[in-house]
């Protein structure tokens, strides 16, 4: 039996060495996992026991014959090799003649290795299977993000049998959404015997019969906690925020708290400084809220949390004072705009980004960017991971080529950039498609390309590219988390000119491929057949 662990045992200066590198070209060049090679003694045949992934991979390296040949002489030498007499293929195992080997011994450290691969339904499962495995898939960290099931949220005699067995004590996130039947205290008193890790309250749920002092003790003590909409129903959710906020200055779990659409101006700011002062994490979702409470947050909060603050200015209600912007924007991690800043605002953004950046994220829609110096914008871009531009006048082509020169320099830290409404065909070929296959993302919708960009843009790829993921998105774009609506590869612009071969070597290289194939009418697929085929024939080798 050849595994990882004794092919790397054996000594290559040993009669074993043939066989040590030719099975070495399996497990290392071809990613083999486990194969399995045994003589029948009564056809005198080797044999190869391995998974079907392993059987296609052994089967076009062509290796097959050469390790025969090695087993068959290292066995005419009577070297001390290991066979088994009865082997079961039937379920896929080899069955030893001897002792067999037990899961339960493996080290829990290695069992909870394996079982963090594994989603809650499965755990489940594993729960069954022993005292040891029960006891390490018991472990809360392995069941991070498990939730209430849907139909609990749909049927209240199921979410009530759900409470009744031990499942519910593994509920890691709640969402108090859209619940079909009204919550009370009572229900609210099963969730508070819960050691929840996150929780998210949306205006989809009816809270009127729940106490605020009861909510807020159950969100004070998660570590994670988002509350959206409040617009809609300011009064309640308004008194529940004071609440909250006071609990929190008494003492909470609470490490990361994100608002969305929430008025915040009538909690006082010396109650959100002491609240937020030892969170790692904070967002602003279009949160209204005074210059004065800015400043008191800002004051307490840790200089190393990550401040996440989105803006939308667009329609003329001015929700935040960004004027008081400039004294904390160095701080942020994240940072989103729609609008038109005032005069000269952008340009001193730019100048702190700069001289001070810690942003990982970056979000600038219908923004005005031909006033700052194509250098300095193209420094700024370049300092963040994620860049997602659309501007209300185009940006010129030399601010464009900038940015696009900055993204192939080494000291670049931009991943994914999503562009929209922009013409990018000024950029040279070359220049376009070696930054492109820089990136791990690249997203464009409504974006002018030529041609000649295109194809080499693909012709690097087939060769070998960074990136993981490639494709445009529909029409005007929403800000949110899942902000893009995708479309497939096959809309992108000239991308029927592109040489079959070299269209399925280079998609091929990408982990993410979506193709449409016509499923909107509107939106018919540019590929070829041929195209089409031969990246579906490169799938059946390497992808």
């Amino acid at each position: 039996t050849s595994t990882r662990e004794s092919l790397y045992n054996m000594n290559n200066n040993s009669r074993y060495g043939g066989l040590h590198a030719e099975a070495k070209i399996l497990i290392e060049n071809h990613q083999t996992p486990l194969l399995c090679f045994y003589l029948d003694k009564e056809s005198n045949e080797v044999k190869l026991i391995a998974d079907t992934v392993s059987q296609r991979k052994v089967g076009e390296s062509g290796q097959f014959e050469k390790l025969e040949c090695l087993l068959r002489s290292t066995q005419k030498e009577d070297n001390k090799l290991a066979f088994y007499d009865d082997c079961s293929l039937g379920h896929g195992q080899c069955n030893p003649k001897g002792p067999m080997f037990s899961y339960d011994k493996l080290p829990t450290e290695i069992l909870r290795a394996i079982f963090k691969y594994l989603v809650p339904e499965d755990l489940k499962t594993l729960l069954l299977v022993s005292q040891t495995w029960k006891s390490v898939a018991d472990e809360p960290l392995l069941w991070t993000g498990f939730g209430l099931p849907t139909k609990c949220m749909k049927n209240q005699k199921l979410f009530e049998k759900f409470f009744e067995g031990s499942l519910s004590s593994k509920l890691q996130y709640l969402e108090l959404g859209q619940f079909d039947f009204k919550f009370d205290d009572h229900y609210f008193e099963r969730f508070m015997a819960l050691s929840l890790s996150c929780i998210k309250i949306t205006t989809d749920i009816d809270l009127s019969n729940v106490s605020n002092e009861l909510l807020a003790t159950l969100v004070n003590n998660c570590k994670v906690c988002s509350i959206s909409d409040a617009f809609l129903v300011p009064k309640k959710f308004g008194a529940l925020l004071k609440v909250l906020f006071k609990k929190m200055c008494m003492g909470t779990k609470i490490k990361s708290l994100k608002l969305e659409q929430t008025e915040l101006t009538s909690i006082p700011p010396d109650v959100l400084s002491e609240a937020c002062k030892n969170l790692t994490s904070i967002s602003f979702d279009y949160v209204e809220i005074s210059s004065d409470q800015i400043k008191a947050i800002f004051k307490s909060l840790k200089m190393d949390a990550n401040v996440l603050i989105k803006i939308d200015e667009s329609d003329g209600i001015n929700t935040f004072d960004i004027e008081r912007l400039d004294s904390i924007f160095d701080r942020l991690t994240g940072f989103s705009f729609y609008g038109e800043p005032l005069d000269g605002q952008l340009r001193r953004w730019m100048d702190i980004l700069d001289n001070s950046c810690k942003l990982k994220n970056l979000e600038l829609l219908e923004v005005d960017v031909r006033q700052i110096p194509p250098q300095l914008l193209a420094r700024v871009m370049t300092k963040v991971e994620r860049l997602n531009l659309s501007f209300s006048e185009g940006a010129s082509p030399q601010q464009l080529k900038e940015v696009f020169k900055r993204i192939v320099k080494s000291d670049s830290k931009v991943k994914h950039i999503e562009l929209d409404s922009m013409n990018l065909r000024l950029i040279s070929p070359e220049l376009f498609a070696e930054a492109v296959n820089k990136l791990e993302s690249f997203y464009y919708g409504s974006c002018k390309v030529s041609e000649s960009q295109v194809l080499e843009m693909f012709r690097i790829m087939s060769l070998g590219t960074n990136l993981k993921k490639l494709g445009t998105y529909y029409g005007d774009k929403e800000y949110e988390e899942t902000s893009l609506e995708t479309m497939g590869m096959d809309k992108m612009e000239h991308i029927e000119l592109v040489e079959p071969e070299i269209l399925a070597k280079a998609v091929n290289n990408l982990e993410s491929l979506q193709l449409d194939l016509g499923a909107s009418f509107e939106d018919k697929s540019r590929l070829t057949l041929t195209q089409l085929l031969a990246i579906v024939k490169q799938l059946n080798s390497k992808t």
